[in-house]
């Protein structure tokens, strides 16, 4: 997959997406900035077959995730979010 709607796609394109910016070299830590992404906003265990196939905004889900980082004095992780969604903003 070379190219998603970042504005509304399920978490299984964006996670083929995600996985062949990593994979290609385009963008290295996507893949796991997006897994870390989905986690935080729904927790690691909450997941749910429905989760899968909904449609979302990936760059808010991006953009609360850079926040929660941010607020708890992460920059690192803040930073490692912000390659990715600086990457999906072009």
């Amino acid at each position: 997959m070379s190219k998603a709607d970042t504005g509304g796609s399920d978490y299984i394109d964006m996670f083929a997406y995600s996985s062949h910016l990593s994979a290609s070299g385009k963008c290295p830590g996507a893949q796991s900035a997006f897994i870390r992404a989905g986690a935080n906003q729904h927790g690691a265990d909450n997941r749910t077959h429905d989760d899968l196939f909904g449609m979302k905004d990936w760059i808010s889900v991006l953009k609360d995730a850079m926040q929660t980082q941010y607020d708890a004095g992460n920059l690192k992780g803040y930073l490692d979010y912000k390659q990715f969604w600086d990457f999906l903003d072009k």
